[in-house]
């Protein structure tokens, strides 16, 4: 009864952490990376070519880190641009309206602005839409 009681929480915390590893992974964009890896470390046990040609072996998996890596860059770059593009797009809203306001002789002191570039009168809180 102690043995198979043992197997089987051991068979369940192996898959608990092997999920997680995957899950991560999958966040990281390391899965293809982790099966070359694991079909790697499975393939040691069938055949004799892995331990024969390691250096290939470990050149393949630092190629796909690499790649994993790229991406990783060039998303970072991506999501730069796409933040000064949605500032430079807020700021010219927000010029464009205090340009409307002096047009229509509202005082910019009784206007207030919220984070997405809407602007409010002060005093009553209500939207001023041009």
């Amino acid at each position: 009864m102690i043995p198979s009681m043992i197997i089987s929480i051991s068979f369940t915390i192996l898959l608990t952490v092997v999920s997680l590893i995957f899950k991560v992974a999958g966040k990281l964009r390391l899965t293809i990376p982790l099966l070359y890896f694991l079909a790697a470390i499975i393939s040691t046990f069938f055949t004799d070519w892995t331990s024969q040609n390691e250096p290939l072996v470990l050149i393949g998996l630092y190629i796909l880190i690499g790649l994993v890596t790229l991406s990783w860059i060039f998303s970072l770059i991506k999501t730069i641009k796409n933040k000064l593009d949605t500032n430079e797009a807020l700021t010219d809203f927000v010029q464009w309206q205090l340009k409307k306001a002096r047009e229509n002789n509202i005082p910019l002191d009784e206007i207030t602005l919220d984070e997405n570039g809407n602007m409010y009168n002060k005093t009553t809180g209500e939207q001023i839409l041009f």
